[in-house]
């Protein structure tokens, strides 16, 4: 297993936005925990603040999808070795659990890759190991284009 941590630190570092205007890696609290390159595996924690609540108390569904949703794309990219960033075409959700205010970790693979096109999985679970969403998705393969 390839450790994260030069990878980790890229993406860390390269986040754009600020705090006035922060993107959704960071919104979200991405920490990518590692990478295994033979099962196309990444697993990366987030932390869903209170802001994140419904009014019933618990996360918004979209919260949850957006954190797997923002494993996907670093999966791609690292998988490709930064050639190639995907363009959902289609993510199903669906939720097992209710989430709370706290940490999160998404492990996210490839499920099967083409020239174009990539088939992905994701599992959500709470900082007790418990599973709180599942998703799939299609997505486009697009070329990332050197600054």
């Amino acid at each position: 297993m390839v450790q994260p941590s030069d990878i980790a630190q890229a993406f860390n570092e390269n986040l754009p936005g600020s705090d006035d205007n922060p993107n959704t890696l960071r919104l979200l609290g991405f920490d990518l925990q590692s990478w295994d390159e033979k099962t196309e595996t990444i697993r990366v924690g987030f932390e869903a603040r209170p802001e994140f609540r419904n009014p019933g108390g618990i996360i918004q569904g979209g919260m949850l999808a957006a954190m797997i949703d923002d494993a996907f794309g670093p999966l791609l990219i690292i998988a490709t070795s930064r050639t190639m960033r995907p363009l959902t075409l289609d993510m199903n959700v669906t939720y097992i659990s209710a989430g709370q205010v706290g940490k999160f970790v998404c492990e996210a693979r490839i499920i099967r890759r083409g020239r174009s096109t990539a088939f992905l999985e994701g599992e959500l679970f709470d900082d007790k190991g418990e599973l709180i969403a599942r998703a799939t998705s299609t997505v486009k393969l697009v070329p990332i284009k050197p600054v």
